[in-house]
């Protein structure tokens, strides 16, 4: 699901930006979890905060919170997506 790096930091950014790839294979079908007002919308942050867009930009914009949260973000993957099944 993700790599680590020589010094021990994971990044999860591959696997989660091969996830958004499929993802938008079928947008509209994914288009009521990518509305921010859907309770539901949180369960796809985890995976969603390491993407880019086609421009190379962050998808979901600059990052809000610290890059401690950023870096620990992909071990709300797993459970993101069993609740996401």
């Amino acid at each position: 699901m993700h790599r680590r790096e020589a010094n021990g930091d994971i990044d999860p950014r591959p696997w989660c930006q091969g996830f958004y790839a499929a993802m938008r294979l079928r947008l509209s079908a994914w288009a009521p979890l990518l509305d921010a007002s859907n309770v539901n919308h949180g369960l796809l942050l985890p995976i969603l905060l390491h993407c880019r867009d086609d421009h190379g930009r962050p998808l979901l914009g600059p990052p809000r919170e610290t890059m401690n949260f950023l870096r620990n973000a992909y071990a709300d993957i797993p459970a993101a997506l069993e609740a996401l099944r």
